[in-house]
């Protein structure tokens, strides 16, 4: 995967993974248990915390309370520091959650003893030599050697042109099924550099729905991709979601069907948000390089912020509102935008206020003027607008 990073619109990052296999395992355990530790350690502190100061606490206190103890040791400071950065996030969305009216939100909860956390190296905790990664930890212990294939730094563009990446972060993730450790994953994520993109072409405009996505040039080319299936899987998951819930809604929670229960749940929606999500990389790939292929130097996508809010007026239906909540546009704008990215093409949001009553020749604004869907008639010009769009089924 890779992105955009927001230090600069045009710096591209992207993320390469390495599976390194079980016979790494115990050399990563202790580091990964220890990062355990220092989540269930931020746990209970502010639980307590807020039990009896009625506050959370912040995440320089978490960093200071911590520092001195074992699990903290073992680790490089680095590391340590990213286990409660990620906890203060998770608690910050929690509150956030609960500001929003959302009471049925739990806050982030303790993980069993044997539970593989992710383990984050960031610059300064790692160190490249040749084809091997040097994972540090504490001052007083052997750093991790890992042994990568040789190019394992080296990034092929979709035009043919090969990079060579810089990594600024390192990862180890455990691959757990069915509670049993399948496989380690190094990912690590290079730092690209500024991508040039070119500063003059054609300008392509996209509109995302929940079942169909419009896509217009200033070319002349119009297109329509249906994407039914893709928003049958979405409505799928909903059933697949409301079938377990009421399984376990009349078990008693904590017993061992209802454990078991819950487990088969937790598999089955994550099989079906991988289903979902090669769909829509799927899609953003191909309006990459549709753009990419037709000379487009600029791609706009709608800026649908609020829209979601707009959902609990009472104007949409009860349909309507749940397409419209589900849809994951700042997911595809993001890997649209990356995927533009790599091949030359800037991308960016902009806003959709008022768009339907201006005329794209004189810019003279007049909501009458569009008579229906499809037809529009400028008073100002006498521009008469019937567009033919060409369908494309994809998803």
């Amino acid at each position: 995967m890779a992105w955009s990073d927001k230090s600069h619109p045009h710096r591209c990052l992207l993320t390469k993974r390495f599976p390194l296999g079980l016979e790494m395992l115990p050399l990563f355990q202790p580091a990964i248990l220890a990062a355990n530790r220092i989540w269930n350690s931020c746990v209970w502190y502010s639980r307590e915390t807020f039990k009896h100061e009625s506050r959370w606490p912040t995440e320089t206190e978490l960093k200071a309370k911590f520092k001195t103890f074992t699990s903290w040791k073992e680790l490089h400071s680095q590391s340590a520091q990213a286990v409660v950065e990620e906890y203060f996030e998770a608690v910050s969305g929690y509150r956030k959650h609960r500001e929003n009216g959302h009471p049925e939100m739990d806050p982030p909860n303790f993980k069993p003893k044997g539970h593989l956390r992710t383990v984050t190296w960031k610059r300064q905790g790692f160190n490249v030599g040749g084809d091997t990664l040097y994972l540090k930890l504490s001052r007083k212990k052997e750093p991790i050697k890992v042994a990568l294939p040789e190019g394992w730094d080296a990034v092929t563009l979709p035009d043919g042109t090969k990079m060579k990446g810089t990594p600024v972060e390192v990862k180890v993730k455990a691959v757990v099924r069915r509670r049993k450790v399948e496989n380690l994953v190094l990912h690590v994520t290079f730092d690209l550099g500024v991508v040039s993109v070119y500063r003059a072409g054609a300008v392509s405009a996209y509109d995302y729905n929940s079942a169909t996505f419009a896509r217009a040039t200033s070319n002349g080319t119009l297109d329509l991709f249906l994407c039914r299936e893709l928003l049958a899987l979405v409505q799928y998951r909903n059933k697949v979601l409301a079938e377990f819930q009421e399984k376990m809604s009349r078990l008693k929670e904590g017993s061992r069907r209802w454990r078991r229960c819950f487990s088969a749940k937790a598999c089955r929606l994550k099989k079906l948000d991988r289903r979902i999500r090669q769909m829509e990389h799927a899609l953003t790939k191909l309006f990459a390089e549709l753009d990419g292929a037709e000379g487009v130097a600029f791609a706009v996508v709608g800026d649908l912020s609020g829209l979601r809010r707009s959902t609990h007026t009472g104007m949409k239906g009860k349909k309507a509102s749940q397409k419209i909540n589900q849809m994951a546009y700042d997911r595809l704008h993001t890997e649209q935008r990356y995927k533009n990215l790599m091949r030359g093409v800037q991308a960016d949001t902009w806003t959709e206020r008022n768009t339907s009553s201006t005329c794209c020749t004189c810019g003279s604004r007049n909501p009458t003027w569009r008579q229906h869907r499809g037809l529009w008639i400028c008073g100002s010009a006498g521009l008469t607008f019937r567009p033919t769009s060409t369908v494309r089924p994809t998803c």
